[in-house]
């Protein structure tokens, strides 16, 4: 892990410096585990891939703001969920603007119209969109990831314990979600929960 991190302190230093060759390193060893995760965060690839642009080019510009304590892939992840949250934000805008959210609208979930990935399957689509911001991201983090509760946590900048609860909670709704047994979609999931 040290390793790591001095090979991306060594990374981030070169790209500060101007070195183009040291920000396409960075951008090919993260560009696809990035979109895939946007993919499932927004359900759209076309949106996913203009927010994967916005990620990269808020990380060029801020690059100064990486302290080197977690990998560079991580930085650049919680930016990515912060670009993520913030288009789900607008998009609800819009939603309450141009028509009344009943239940029917409430419960739509984004549509994966152009993502196609091997495990993909329409249930599991509508259920990832069902869940708030914060449960699908530690849902994912943790299971297709593998990653700790501890490293989600520092990732999604909450407490250890927020996580293990979102995960719970991301858990049970998919489980229910699967089962046909659903609650609707509430303002509160779009914008994430806070516990």
């Amino acid at each position: 892990m040290a390793t790591d991190l001095q090979h991306d302190r060594n990374l981030t230093e070169r790209a500060r410096a101007g070195d183009q060759a040291a920000w396409k390193t960075i951008y090919d060893s993260t560009c696809d585990r990035l979109f895939a995760f946007l993919c499932y965060q927004v359900g759209n690839r076309e949106e996913a891939r203009d927010i994967l642009q916005e990620t990269y080019l808020q990380a060029f510009q801020r690059l100064e703001s990486w302290r080197g304590e977690a990998p560079l892939e991580v930085w650049l992840r919680t930016i990515a969920l912060g670009r993520s949250i913030d288009w789900k934000r607008v998009i609800l805008r819009r939603l309450k603007r141009t028509a009344a959210l009943d239940e029917a609208n409430a419960r739509a979930a984004p549509e994966p119209v152009d993502a196609r990935f091997v495990s993909e399957d329409a249930a599991l689509h509508e259920a990832l969109g069902r869940l708030s911001h914060h449960q699908r991201a530690t849902l994912l983090l943790r299971e297709w990831e593998g990653r700790s509760f501890q490293e989600i946590a520092e990732l999604l900048g909450c407490a250890e314990s927020t996580t293990r609860v979102h995960h719970a909670r991301a858990r049970e709704r998919m489980r229910s979600a699967l089962r046909g047994r659903t609650r609707p979609l509430v303002e509160r999931d779009w914008e994430g929960q806070h516990s």
